[in-house]
């Protein structure tokens, strides 16, 4: 690797993590001024705020607007290097613009091999601390009593398995007049009742109290009583009454076993986690679109803040246009995979023309 190369990967991964920490602190000094009143009201503390939560949602943050972190980091190296007719010396030494686009190229690789397997092991760790501490601190009155409040439970275990449960407290893991149904085709063989049910999350396992169980047979049904009963039912509570942002929270291993299971329980509205899914590989793999793109932009001859906002303004597009998407797959207008990779598709069709365009001058 020759020094020119060492020079520009540096330069580039220097600057992409000061943009990513300059970003972290603006944006956790904003956060936590919005949501003070939040922490107050639910008992919560600001030095709990900085240890508990904030360092997980930094990394939260970091993995949504690395997009933009690498972006305006290009843009402010290249341009940089642009204001000083660097860009100039090194073409007109005989280097082609090919041959300085494989040092972006490396930084690119770097940052998104990072990206990738933060995406797929750390991130959901991340996550789950951020969530338990949200959902404990920073929900309003509303959401709160409404995740706090009794549910009724009533979905579809497998394709041949029916649940129900009144009154199922998150809190507390306890439910009412649980009913467990299995089918064979359109014939029910098995029924159970209870009147209350508990979950052991130690041991994985559901209890029932004053439960009754009926096996349906051709000939003559068999009936039990008991008072209390373990019963394992495959899906915790978490799963049965699913957090809003409970894909964020699986590794990429857990995710996909989670939809393969939704599938075969017959559940349709699963866009949301597939969504999570394919965004995994999509957004490190963006960095290489945003690079060509950044240094397609920056690289002609040209102001290095009308450059940055330049930059910005493609970085924000970008991810409305991710988020737009999404919200179309969500209601199930578009497949999961075309809505995440859509916006790739886009901005990897205008980076080709730009950089097609670049090379040429």
């Amino acid at each position: 690797m020759k020094i020119l190369d060492r020079y520009i990967i540096r330069n580039i991964l220097v600057t992409f993590i000061f943009i990513t920490i300059l970003l972290q602190i603006i944006s956790v000094v904003i956060d936590l001024s919005q949501r003070m009143h939040r922490l107050e009201n639910n008992q919560g503390s600001i030095k709990d705020a900085l240890i508990y939560y904030y360092p997980f949602w930094s990394i939260w943050l970091a993995y949504t607007f690395s997009p933009i972190s690498v972006f305006l980091s290009i843009i402010f190296f290249t341009s940089r290097l642009n204001k000083h007719s660097e860009i100039n010396a090194i073409l007109a030494s005989g280097i082609s613009f090919k041959r300085i686009t494989i040092p972006y190229l490396i930084s690119a690789s770097l940052i998104g091999m990072g990206a990738l397997i933060i995406n797929y092991s750390f991130l959901p760790l991340a996550n789950k601390m951020k969530n338990k501490f949200h959902y404990q601190y920073l929900l309003s009155s509303r959401y709160k009593n409404k995740y706090e409040n009794n549910q009724t439970i009533s979905t579809q275990i497998s394709n041949n398995e029916y649940l129900f449960i009144r009154n199922f407290s998150r809190k507390k893991n306890i439910g009412q007049d649980c009913i467990y149904q299995k089918f064979n085709g359109n014939k029910l063989i098995y029924l159970l009742k209870a009147k209350n049910i508990f979950w052991y999350k130690k041991h994985r396992v559901y209890i029932l109290s004053n439960y009754s169980e009926t096996y349906l047979n051709k000939n003559k049904d068999i009936f039990f009583k008991g008072v209390h009963k373990i019963q394992n039912f495959s899906m915790t509570p978490e799963e049965l009454l699913p957090e809003e942002y409970l894909a964020e929270t699986m590794t990429i291993s857990e995710l996909r076993k989670f939809i393969d299971r939704e599938k075969k329980r017959g559940n349709t509205n699963i866009n949301t986690h597939l969504n999570e899914y394919y965004q995994r590989t999509s957004f490190p793999f963006s960095n290489f679109i945003l690079t060509l793109l950044g240094l397609s932009i920056s690289s002609k001859k040209g102001e290095t803040a009308h450059n940055f906002i330049m930059g910005i303004i493609l970085a924000f597009i970008y991810i409305f246009c991710t988020e737009i998407s999404k919200v179309y797959s969500a209601k199930d207008y578009i497949p999961s995979y075309l809505s995440v990779w859509l916006p790739n598709g886009i901005f990897g069709m205008i980076t080709f023309f730009l950089y097609w365009n670049r090379n040429r001058n």
